[in-house]
């Protein structure tokens, strides 16, 4: 395979490679992280249950960029103009490159990662804000944010406040670039709705 050929593969299929990626990232890190180190150990574990999130998304019961165009942007168009590749690379680039990269930073210093959380966090209420602006009952990502997402990244940032890593929930930066990167994403989609509405 050449990486012409990697690369269209990954394109297609990254999401079910992230679930089964997410599975066994789970079971590494609860068996040889968690007990090597409880800090980085909640600090990564954001990013397979991230992946899970994806699933949701993407893969089961997927559909999450026509959710998008349709209910939250109003237009006609499934796939436009929040569109497969655009979601590959925000995902990929977001999910799969930097939170893990940050995540194994922590090891050298905790301060590296203590975002993450904060992330997962804001990104799960992002989908609630999104049923409601969309006055639907669900969307793609919604229940695992519910479950999962949310509930474990706040765990984690008051397992860090417990263990001194964190002096305060609020009050850090830490807050700041998690809820940060997340208001990137909407200030993008107006952005590109404009352009899009401009093209048309």
């Amino acid at each position: 395979m050449t990486i012409s050929d990697f690369y269209k593969w990954l394109k297609k299929d990254w999401a079910k490679t992230g679930f089964v990626l997410s599975i066994f990232l789970i079971v590494f890190l609860f068996i040889f992280v968690r007990k090597y180190d409880p800090v980085v150990f909640v600090l990564l574990l954001q990013t397979p249950l991230y992946m899970l999130h994806q699933t949701e998304e993407y893969l089961f019961p997927g559909e999450f960029g026509k959710f998008f165009n349709t209910q939250i942007f109003k237009l006609d168009t499934v796939d436009r103009p929040l569109d497969q590749n655009l979601i590959f690379f925000i995902n990929v680039i977001l999910i799969w490159i930097i939170l893990p990269v940050f995540g194994l930073l922590s090891i050298i210093d905790y301060q590296y990662g203590l975002w993450i959380p904060y992330f997962s966090f804001f990104a799960g209420i992002a989908h609630i804000l999104l049923a409601i602006r969309a006055g639907k009952f669900y969307n793609p990502g919604l229940f695992v944010s519910l479950t999962i997402n949310i509930p474990v990244s706040l765990w984690s940032i008051f397992f860090l406040i417990n263990n001194g890593i964190l002096n305060n929930f609020f009050l850090n930066f830490h807050i700041i670039i998690g809820f940060g990167l997340n208001a990137l994403l909407p200030i993008g989609g107006v952005i590109m709705l404009k352009n899009y509405q401009k093209s048309s």
